[in-house]
């Protein structure tokens, strides 16, 4: 408890402003782009690192890369010889080695793979193939380690009872750059312990980059290079504003940009659709243009979304967002389909209901395979934190049952740390907790709320609340501290947040918490529990002696 006196009270915290809860673009569009600004400024090790590649010996460069795309982009931009270069996402042993047609003992005709017709040139392919096809990766690494196409590559060449043709014999320079993750490695160390022994370089491609005034500046100039390769119209400075907005909230950071040609070539070049379409365009893609482009994007795969608010809507998921409860919260979360990435926020109870024990905090959740090893982690981290505080009671007397109402698929993740935390406190004090207040974050065993991810979404799931008209009075959301650098919300909700419909505070201590949720600090709390704790101590003291220690007594 040596840390309560630095326990922050809501006279002592300010909720979040709107400027706090995104990032803003428009100082750095002012400046102009120097006409000697090179977009691979951006990349500077990963462009060193290619380029030293493309000059030694070695004939293998992996590179670690999340988009093909990008990868693509950086390494042709980087071959400034102009060596034959091919990028291949997708292949077979035919297409990588060749083929042989035998037509009879003395005719013989070959299909020469890429690598033979790249032998002065690069080859750029994508792990993938690789991995479904272990033998594929063996006869590459034979390639790589004689510079020779291994004898039984080609595709009938098992079939072929003459002498092979003179081409499996050549020496071949062609270089290998091989694009893939770090689980994708992980899975080829698992595949072949020793494809180290291949002399080869490494190097990594970051994907997020900062977004300091010359990488914009580097970003703008790549992203007139898009513009000008698909002949789309040019952007005003307030949409690449909108679209700069985007790539940071891809992100999810104030400070950092999605580099990804896939996703700028294809939002570009459904504004510039939009913009055709505009009888009112004023020459170039607006801001409306990209925001109608993502609005329709998000409509087109928003039928989950548009089910969960329904059910809210119909009342067919239980949620109070007024008045106060005992023991019952609303959690944030963040749901995420398989198949088409899609993801939202969405509102969720947590309940607690206490009962004679010893201090367990029952996961309902775990305990019927309805949630990971992370939120049972988390669960017995607040169990701790909470019975620590207790240590001066011989028999704590209570436990409590904790669910996630109408959770009915697995769920995973710490972020309901601090609800949890809040919930259980609120059965064991019988304080109600105000039903107005959405609660997230993690916590570490002395209580610190932690960083969680989809914070954006979280907070956006409730300003869907009151475009469905199921609220209209402000309501309260804590969130982590360290979260407040990835906030990028969208404009309906920066709006709600100006006008203080929703007040968001960012707590940095799980005691900071308490005053909004229960209109009393921790301390105040804490004591509710020791009176109903020593209450329940004085009941057994004076509780009448039984029949059976009666009888004994008199036996005395």
């Amino acid at each position: 408890m040596a840390n309560n006196n630095s326990v922050s009270t809501p006279q002592t915290l300010s909720c979040l402003s709107p400027s706090q809860c995104t990032t803003d673009f428009s100082e750095q569009l002012a400046l102009p782009i120097p006409s000697e600004q090179n977009w691979l400024n951006l990349f500077p090790v990963a462009v060193q690192r290619i380029n030293h590649f493309l000059k030694l010996p070695m004939p293998l460069l992996f590179l670690n890369a999340q988009y093909w795309q990008t990868a693509k982009s950086i390494v042709t931009a980087c071959n400034t010889s102009k060596n034959p270069l091919l990028a291949l996402q997708d292949y077979d042993q035919e297409r990588l080695f060749g083929r042989i047609n035998s037509l009879n003992k003395e005719h013989v005709s070959t299909v020469p793979g890429e690598i033979f017709n790249y032998k002065d040139g690069i080859l750029m392919l994508h792990i993938s193939p690789l991995l479904v096809n272990p033998r594929l990766w063996f006869l590459l690494k034979t390639f790589l380690l004689t510079e020779q196409i291994p004898k039984s590559a080609a595709v009938n060449s098992d079939k072929l009872h003459s002498a092979l043709p003179d081409s499996f014999s050549e020496k071949l320079k062609t270089k290998i750059i091989l694009v893939a993750n770090r689980y994708q490695l992980d899975e080829l160390t698992q595949i072949d312990p020793d494809f180290s022994q291949i002399n080869s370089l490494f190097t990594e491609l970051t994907s997020d980059i900062k977004s300091t005034p010359d990488n914009i500046k580097s970003l703008q100039k790549y992203i007139h290079s898009l513009v000008a390769k698909n002949a789309l119209a040019s952007l005003s400075n307030d949409a690449f504003k909108v679209l700069l907005e985007q790539l940071a909230r891809q992100c999810e950071h104030q400070h950092k940009l999605l580099f990804s040609p896939q996703f700028m070539e294809s939002l570009l070049a459904y504004a510039h659709l939009l913009y055709v379409q505009d009888t009112n365009t004023q020459g170039f893609i607006d801001a409306t243009h990209i925001e109608q482009a993502l609005a329709l994007q998000h409509k087109a795969q928003s039928n989950a979304q548009n089910f969960s608010d329904q059910a809210l809507v119909e009342q067919q998921l239980k949620i109070q967002l007024q008045g106060e409860m005992i023991g019952q919260i609303n959690g944030l979360s963040v749901v995420e389909l398989m198949g088409y990435p899609t993801e939202f926020g969405e509102i969720f109870r947590i309940s607690a209901s206490d009962m004679m024990g010893d201090g367990e905090i029952i996961d309902v959740e775990r305990k019927v395979e309805l949630a990971g090893n992370i939120h049972a982690k988390s669960t017995l981290i607040v169990q701790g934190y909470l019975n620590h505080f207790f240590t001066h009671v011989a028999n704590f007397p209570f436990s409590c049952n904790v669910v996630f109402e109408q959770s009915y698929q697995e769920s995973d993740g710490d972020s309901a740390s601090l609800a949890i935390l809040l919930a259980v406190t609120s059965c064991y004090a019988q304080k109600p907790i105000a039903q107005n207040l959405f609660v997230t974050g993690a916590l570490d065993q002395h209580g610190n709320v932690l960083a969680i991810g989809g914070i954006n979404q979280k907070i956006e799931s409730i300003t869907r609340l009151f475009s469905l008209g199921l609220l209209s009075e402000p309501v309260t959301v804590l969130m982590p501290k360290a979260n407040e650098i990835n906030l990028i919300l969208s404009k309906e909700t920066l709006n709600l947040i100006s006008t203080q419909k929703i007040k968001v505070y960012a707590i940095q201590h799980s005691l900071e918490a308490f005053p909004y949720a229960m209109s009393h600090s921790f301390e105040a709390v804490l004591e509710m529990i020791n009176k109903r704790i020593l209450f329940l101590h004085k009941e057994d003291d004076d509780e009448p002696p039984s029949f059976v220690t009666k009888c004994l007594n008199l036996l005395r």
